[in-house]
This record gives structure tokens, sequence and C-alpha cells, in this order.
């Protein structure tokens, strides 16, 4: 069950270590840094939300309300403690929720999970 899940995580989700460089060495100690344990990257098409654009290749477990749809789970990886599935367009994080968002071709969806400040 372990190894298939880690299988399905490995073939569908990108793993990147990102290089914050000297911009996080800042001498105010309590700045918080984020960083992205997965990544995965979808490619915008026209008239379609980031949601459906997710959900056409992904296993999706989502709640639904007024404000729009919140994603507990992608590809059987929940959010947890502080740790959550954001998503961004072209490198701005999502303003609203992801099935308000509608994409134009050649835009770069990122879905991150990302620990949220300590």
């Amino acid at each position: 069950m372990v190894l298939a899940l880690l299988a399905l995580v490995v073939g569908c989700v990108e793993k990147r270590e990102q290089d914050y460089g000297d911009a996080t060495q800042a001498e105010d100690t309590t700045q918080v840094v984020q960083r992205d344990s997965l990544v995965i990257e979808l490619a915008g098409a026209d008239s379609v939300t980031v949601f459906d654009l997710l959900q056409a290749d992904h296993q999706v477990d989502f709640q639904g309300s007024a404000q729009g749809v919140f994603v507990k789970a992608i590809d059987s990886i929940p959010n947890g403690e502080r740790v959550y599935w954001l998503y961004s367009v072209n490198d701005s994080m999502g303003q609203v929720a992801c099935d308000k968002y509608v994409t134009k071709d050649g835009d770069r969806i990122r879905w991150h999970y990302r620990k949220m400040g300590e």
C-alpha cells in the first residue's frame, strides 16, 4: 500500500527544493520562509478553471461553500497541521477560490503543498 502510494506521488508530483539564497538572510529573525514540500504543475487552457484542470488529471478531495471550493487533498495527500494545498497562476498566489479562477492558454498553474508560518 505504501509503495503504491509512493509510486502514485512520484508519478504525479514533482518534488522541488527552492533556493532562497541571501534574500532570506534578513536581520529580522522573526521572518518566516515558506517552503513547498510538493509542487504539481498544470498548463492553463482557455475558459477552464484552475479546479477543473486539477480534477482532469488528479484525484481531488474538496469541500464546496458559498465562497467556492476548498481543496482538502490531492492524490491522497491531505492538508495537515499548518500544511495546505495552495495554487498560483503565473507565479502569483490565487486570490479567489480555485473554481472561480478561469485560466487561459499559456498560464502556468502550480499547486503548492506548503507549510504555513511557524
